[in-house]
């Protein structure tokens, strides 16, 4: 029984890693720049 339990927590640990892996790449890919002149212009407003 204990065989069993280490290999669905290494089973898990494996797949968490590598959706972890995937996502940090996925978000790297989207990233978004925001424009340094809007933090201006929203100061400028009253």
């Amino acid at each position: 029984m204990d065989n069993i339990v280490i290999i669905a927590v290494t089973a898990l640990g494996g797949l968490g890693l590598i959706a972890a892996v995937i996502l940090y790449f996925i978000a790297s890919k989207f990233k978004v720049y925001e424009d340094p002149r809007i933090d201006e212009v929203e100061e400028a407003l009253p």
